[in-house]
């Protein structure tokens, strides 16, 4: 028997996360993929796991993340139009995201790992991008 977690605490913050995330991905005040990207990965934790072509991925160096995100970012060619999301949490500490975006009439999934960590630090713990843009 497992026992039952109250994850209501990551889920607000986990909606809360995503929101904001939102509003830089999709803001005009931006004029190039390396600034939102840079603003971007405020929103990481300084390690994170991600998904690529069947491999999974660590890496541990935030610099790296700018890269990291302003390649998508440039393959987009335009602002994303945020669909949705939804938070389901997994513990009191971890939550799973889903965004829907669109791009051009092309429909993009992001699946994000949200993670509250010891030091009450929290954010993006890695993330899966599918659709035609996939990384």
């Amino acid at each position: 028997m497992a026992l039952k977690q109250d994850t209501a605490g990551i889920i607000a913050a986990a909606e809360s996360h995503i929101t904001s995330y939102c509003a830089t991905l999709s803001s005009p005040s931006f004029p190039t993929s390396t600034g939102r990207a840079t603003k971007m990965t405020t929103y990481y934790l300084p390690t994170i796991s991600f998904f690529t072509d069947g491999t999974i991925i660590q890496l541990s160096d935030p610099s790296h993340f700018v890269q990291l995100i302003s390649g998508p970012l440039d393959r987009l060619g335009g602002l994303p139009d945020v669909k949705g999301h939804r938070v389901e949490g997994v513990s009191e500490n971890s939550a799973v995201i889903w965004l829907s975006l669109e791009v051009k009439g092309i429909e993009i999934l992001n699946v994000y790992f949200f993670r509250r960590m010891g030091d009450r630090s929290q954010g993006f713990e890695g993330g899966i991008l599918t659709g035609k843009f996939g990384c």
